[in-house]
């Protein structure tokens, strides 16, 4: 008797426990929504957007599952509109769209890929705020990228020879940036500027860049050239 008042008393604890923490989960679920509702804006419908559009304005066009570091790493649905360089997000009754001008880390977990927003300096030398991709940080440096995609109109044909053209979705080249300290500047595509950012190490970056054929148009040789230079 007294063991079947036990497990009855277990169990009526659990059932306390989970509902007490079920609750507080969406307590803080609610709490989070509340504080993106107060710092972001109702998703905008991009204006070049068709049905007789070619290609996508999205990098991947469906929701993915995303956690934002801000808000201890809750998760959410999001994608990327690499057309108009926002972050949405999707939550039960609307979707919404970040602002670039709040910090916030971003990460798809079936990728692991990583967003986050920084203030840079593009190539004509102009201030930005927006989400870029992280290919490789530490404290010192880091290289990112920014993931663009243009929309051209609809061209009807202009004679008997040249055929109309659809409204089109393009993906454009990656644009990579780097960052020294705080300080996120444009990187050069031409090994000698490249090598100028580093002037006190450009000859030790100049073999090490021959010798394993860096590109500075690829992830992957950006990665392994950063974190070579992050030696130093």
């Amino acid at each position: 008797m007294k063991d079947i008042k036990y497990l009855i008393s277990n169990i009526v604890i659990c059932l306390i426990a989970f509902t007490n923490l079920s609750y507080a989960q969406q307590t803080r679920t609610q709490a989070i929504s509340r504080k993106l509702d107060q710092t972001n804006f109702t998703i905008r419908r991009n204006t070049n957007n068709s049905i007789h559009s070619k290609g996508s304005p999205y990098i991947n066009e469906n929701f993915e599952v995303i956690k934002f570091k801000k808000y201890d790493n809750q998760f959410f649905l999001g994608r990327y509109d690499a057309n108009l360089a926002e972050m949405q997000i999707k939550r039960k009754n609307d979707t919404i769209v970040l602002h670039n001008s709040e910090d916030y880390e971003i990460t798809f977990t079936s990728s692991n890929k990583i967003y986050k927003t920084y203030n840079y300096t593009n190539e004509e030398g102009h201030s930005k705020q927006g989400f870029l991709v992280v290919l490789y940080e530490t404290e010192s440096l880091a290289v990112l990228k920014e993931e663009k995609i243009k929309f051209f109109e609809a061209k009807p044909a202009s004679d008997g020879y040249d055929k109309a053209k659809p409204a089109e979705y393009v993906r454009l080249n990656d644009i990579y940036y780097f960052r020294l300290g705080d300080t996120v500047s444009y990187l050069p595509k031409k090994r000698k500027d490249f090598l100028k950012l580093f002037p006190k190490h450009s000859n030790k970056i100049k073999i090490f860049i021959k010798k394993n054929k860096i590109s500075l148009k690829d992830d992957k040789d950006l990665i392994y050239l950063f974190k070579y230079i992050d030696t130093f």
